[in-house]
């Protein structure tokens, strides 16, 4: 007989979850392949991927986005409000810190926001910029609390959601959360990445019109 899995806790991070959580991000995403493509060097990617992830998750707790943490912080959400897109060719203070701390990667930091920011939609949504899982806890349903979680809270406000899918297992994952994927985005001389849109479900569980 299978155990039962016990529920998985969803809270509000912290400042003091911050360095932890950083952690937790660089293991998840360390091999993906856009990774990989944004930093050669695995070594260089802990140390560069861990400064980067500090400075998110300090950068979403100063501007109010959501951050949930899952668990005794074995999962990490990071989802930004977007009212409009960003002007273009404006880089913000965060941005520039963000590319300084890339040190000799930053040119494909760059050209990563700068591939993404040219198909992220003009209607306002909630935009999961990175959701991690420990490596060694995948697949037990501890990413799902946390995208659960947040879809109640935006179908109850009936506010869709966005973000990037860098892998088709991703994909397929986001797709069972009722997003829809539009064209694979090329990345130069790498990985693709898949937009994805998902509209706000009402009580019935249809989604609406977007």
């Amino acid at each position: 007989m299978n155990a039962t899995m016990p529920a998985t806790t969803v809270r509000d991070a912290t400042p003091d979850d911050i360095p932890q959580a950083a952690t937790l991000l660089t293991e998840a995403f360390l091999i993906a392949p856009v990774s990989q493509w944004l930093v050669t060097d695995i070594d260089a990617r802990v140390t560069t991927f861990r400064t980067l992830f500090t400075l998110e998750l300090e950068h979403a707790l100063d501007v109010g986005a959501t951050v949930h943490v899952a668990g005794p912080l074995s999962a990490v959400a990071i989802w930004y409000r977007r009212e409009r897109p960003a002007p273009t060719g404006q880089v913000t203070i965060h941005q520039r810190r963000m590319l300084l701390a890339a040190g000799i990667w930053q040119h494909r930091v760059a050209a990563l926001d700068a591939l993404l920011d040219q198909h992220r939609p003009e209607t306002p949504h909630h935009y999961l910029a990175y959701l991690g899982v420990t490596p060694w806890l995948q697949g037990r349903g501890i990413g799902t609390a946390l995208l659960r979680h947040q879809h109640q809270l935006l179908d109850a406000a009936a506010e869709p959601a966005y973000l990037e899918a860098t892998t088709p297992r991703n994909r397929g994952l986001y797709q069972r959360h009722g997003y829809a994927a539009a064209e694979p985005i090329p990345l130069p001389d790498g990985p693709s990445v898949w937009p994805m849109w998902r509209a706000p479900r009402p009580r019935d569980g249809r989604p609406a019109s977007r």
